[in-house]
């Protein structure tokens, strides 16, 4: 019969090789999520929260400027916005009220009042979803 002589190689050269471990990602470091990045965030000042008497408007920007105000409105600006928008609505003709209510898709039934269009037409300007200009 054959005789099989084994032969025991050095310690190191047995051994199979293994990848090193991964890397533990370290606490507070840097994610993956780059989009979308809040206005607080981006901003490398102090953030300037500014009570504004419209919200909707956008605040005057340069050309190449990112946005970087939050417009809030106040309980003092929201009593001069509703002063200001009363105004402007009850100086408007009928006729260019029934446009704006029109143009913005609140008018429902064309023999509503001009007094309930004008109602409507203050409370989608205060809302900030309905433009006067």
């Amino acid at each position: 019969m054959n005789t099989v002589k084994i032969t025991k190689l050095d310690e190191t050269a047995a051994k199979p090789e293994t990848a090193p471990a991964p890397p533990i990602p370290k606490k507070g470091g840097k994610s993956m999520k780059t989009f979308p990045r809040g206005v607080l965030k981006t901003m490398k000042h102090k953030p300037a929260i500014k009570p504004v008497s419209d919200p909707a408007k956008a605040p005057p920007l340069k050309k190449n400027m990112k946005k970087h105000t939050i417009r809030l409105i106040t309980d003092k600006g929201l009593r001069r916005h509703k002063k200001t928008l009363r105004k402007q609505i009850a100086k408007m003709s009928d006729d260019k009220v029934r446009h704006l209510v029109a143009k913005h898709g609140l008018l429902k039934n064309p023999k509503t009042p001009p007094a309930i269009l004008r109602e409507m037409l203050e409370g989608g300007a205060m809302a900030g979803f309905v433009s006067l200009n």
